[in-house]
């Protein structure tokens, strides 16, 4: 008796373990599929894909090709040869698959351990990867082909020799962010084809190594930092093999660079076109003048400034605000509020491909709206009843309602109304058209009348 119940105790303890046990493999497993369908939906939400670096990195890259952008994340430094021209590797492959068949096809000898040559082999694939690396020695990576954009965002702080060289044939714009330090040399070489493009380098950057934007065609690099610097410049080198074109700031390490290189009499050191960034002159003679609710600004050209910031003070957030960025001499403001005052200034900017440096700004100025135009006004009907709606007006004590059965019509007075809104019994099967303007008193008691509001129509 005693016999049988360890043998029943033995096998109901083995039936527990063997059942936890295949719990915890089934939590294994079921935690290994959450796992594995979170990275798919990483990668394929929104149609962007994402490729992951080197093993050893922890740099990543994720191409938007709805935007055609590509976005380099993480935190250190961006390897060598990332997504550029290795030669290298290149050469290896180039002399792996050297040989050629009768037809022209690109493959290799197969040989047996003896060295007995076994025969030749290709594909269709091998030959379309030789012919994509004759024009495009660079593309490890389909998506470069594709790219317009590249954003490196915070936490790269250095870029590797030749990272992204020798690739993007249809670059146009490279963001960096204000984390990376240093660029590496080749980075950008031989990039964007001849597409017009530009490179804006941050003041955070302190080295940028040799060649690092050689022969990127039609495109500018603008340096905006004062102790950036080019190194490992060797003796017979010149600074036009680092980048065609250089805008820096003045008394900066790269403008003294570019001088130095320039004042060479070494027939081998050639000259490197920069230019030197100019500040724009503070802007003057800011004028307003005021037709009702709109404002218009005008001023004098600025020295270096090729646009212009328009700026108005918001009382509530008791700062400046930018309203728009134009290249000429000046700017109206609509539909403001009535009788109120405000206060504009202007800044010029010089904008170098797309940086903007701004000078000092102008002498402020001041205009005073007149009685104001109604605005946001809604016209509806409900059985045959004319219902129109609109904004308050700053100092209106009443507003009239006027209306047409053509918009170019003859308008007859519909009404007056206290408030921001009325209402009346109409003609059906007509189309109406609706305008109103605010009515006041000024100090010596004669009515004043705003603006008519722009014509809404409604058909009843």
């Amino acid at each position: 008796m005693i016999k049988l119940e360890v043998i029943c105790t033995y096998f109901v303890l083995l039936f527990h373990l063997r059942t936890k046990r295949r719990e915890e493999q089934m939590k294994k497993t079921l935690s290994l599929f959450l796992s594995f369908v979170m990275l798919f939906t990483c990668i394929c939400v929104g149609g962007i894909s994402v490729g992951a670096a080197e093993k050893k990195s922890n740099i990543q890259y994720l191409f938007d090709r709805e935007n055609e952008t590509l976005y380099i994340r993480g935190k250190g430094a961006v390897p060598a040869y990332y997504l550029g021209w290795d030669e290298c590797k290149n050469d290896d492959y180039n002399d792996m698959f050297s040989e050629r068949d009768d037809d022209k096809n690109y493959g290799y000898i197969q040989y047996k351990p003896d060295g007995e040559a076994l025969g030749f082999v290709s594909s269709p694939e091998m030959n379309d990867e030789m012919l994509l690396r004759s024009i495009y020695p660079s593309f490890y990576i389909d998506t470069t082909r594709y790219v317009k954009k590249i954003v490196f965002e915070k936490g790269i702080t250095s870029i590797g020799d030749g990272a992204f060289s020798y690739a993007f044939p249809k670059l146009e714009q490279v963001v960096f962010s204000s984390t990376i330090t240093s660029i590496g040399s080749g980075v950008f070489s031989c990039t964007g084809g001849n597409r017009p493009h530009s490179i804006i380098v941050p003041a955070t950057v302190k080295k940028v190594d040799r060649y690092a934007f050689c022969e990127v065609i039609q495109g500018s690099v603008v340096f905006l930092g004062k102790s950036t610097k080019f190194v490992n410049i060797g003796p017979y080198d010149s600074l036009m093999y680092s980048a065609d074109r250089i805008y820096c700031l003045p008394g900066s390490t790269i403008e003294k660079q570019c001088k130095q290189n320039n004042a060479s009499k070494d027939p081998y050191i050639k000259k490197v076109n920069y230019k030197v960034i100019k500040t724009p002159a503070q802007v003057s003679g800011v004028k307003a003048s005021t037709t009702g609710s709109t404002v218009k600004l005008t001023w004098n050209k600025a020295k270096y400034a090729n646009r212009y910031k328009v700026q108005r003070y918001v009382v509530s957030q008791k700062k400046w605000k930018t309203y728009a960025t134009v290249t000429g001499t000046s700017y109206t403001f609509k539909n403001m509020a009535g009788s109120t005052n405000y206060r504009f200034r202007v800044i010029g900017v010089n904008r170098i491909c797309d940086a903007d440096f701004s000078g000092k700004a102008s002498k402020e100025c001041k205009a005073k709206t007149k009685f104001g135009k109604v605005l946001g006004v809604k016209v509806s009907d409900k059985n045959g009843t004319l219902s129109v709606k609109w904004n308050a007006v700053r100092e209106a004590k009443s507003y009239q309602v006027y209306y047409a059965t053509k918009k170019d019509g003859s308008y007859k007075k519909l009404g007056t109304a206290s408030g921001t809104s009325f209402k009346k019994k109409v003609t059906k099967g007509k189309t109406y058209y609706v305008k109103i303007r605010a009515v006041k008193k000024n100090s010596k008691g004669k009515t004043v009348y705003g603006a008519y509001s722009d014509v809404k129509s409604v058909k009843v």
